[in-house]
């Protein structure tokens, strides 16, 4: 049976954020898609016209030319758009993961828009706030000084910090006192030996995407239903108040 997702979302910035490629792709290049158009057009005409297995050929070719293309435009036009849609299901499985929390205990907001970017996903819980990065990754994760490193990407542990620092910040706004620690968490999705791993002296957590939810509801209770409540009136608000302020 279908099961209503209680935290809708996930991703869709970065879904929003290729979508506005594709087009602009597309029309950058018009003049090439329209070539093949013409082409597949015009090759289906001419396997109309011919018999036997010259007009399979041609028509074989018609349906080739727009499956090229179908795979093209799925891809958003070139590569570095793709891009946005790989990071995009990486939050969404990330997001599965978290539909497995308690339902009675946990809350989370995913692609909050602020005027640096967006958090992927903000979770409040008994154990505390956190701050989660999805990374959707085709080569081996490693995490060492300070970094977790994927091929030739390499993502500083000061960057997720400096996300968790802001996250706190505008809580502790909306609160009108000291918030908790927001703690930056890293779900990594792909090959990742070292399953989980805290690094630096301020601890970011790297965690293998599948084993979010079990790590997260193995922590300790921090936070009780009160404080959980007002923190979670406090992140809504957040929400609210920046994208208003956002132009887009």
């Amino acid at each position: 049976m279908f099961r209503r997702t209680r935290f809708p979302g996930a991703g869709s910035t970065l879904d929003a954020e290729f979508e506005r490629q594709l087009k602009q792709n597309v029309r950058d290049d018009w003049r090439v898609y329209l070539g093949f158009a013409v082409a597949i057009l015009g090759f289906a005409a001419w396997s109309g016209l011919t018999d036997g297995v010259a007009g399979k050929a041609l028509a074989a070719t018609s349906g080739g030319i727009a499956g090229m293309v179908l795979i093209v435009l799925a891809m958003g036009g070139n590569i570095s758009t793709f891009m946005w849609s790989i990071g995009a299901e990486g939050e969404r499985m990330t997001g599965k993961e978290i539909e497995k929390l308690s339902e009675k205990d946990w809350h989370c907001e995913h692609s909050i828009k602020h005027a640096h970017g967006d958090w992927d996903h903000v979770l409040i819980g008994p154990p505390g706030v956190f701050l989660v990065d999805s990374k959707h990754l085709h080569k081996t994760a490693v995490v060492a000084s300070d970094a977790l490193h994927s091929g030739r990407l390499t993502f500083s542990g000061s960057l997720f910090r400096g996300s968790a620092w802001d996250m706190n910040k505008a809580l502790e706004v909306r609160l009108g006192r000291r918030a908790p620690f927001v703690t930056p968490v890293v779900a990594i999705w792909g090959d990742f030996p070292q399953e989980w791993v805290e690094e630096g002296e301020k601890p970011v957590v790297y965690v293998q995407g599948e084993r979010i939810a079990s790590w997260l509801t193995g922590l300790p209770e921090k936070l009780n239903a009160p404080e959980r409540a007002a923190l979670i009136t406090a992140l809504k608000q957040a929400r609210a108040e920046l994208a208003s302020a956002d132009p887009a």
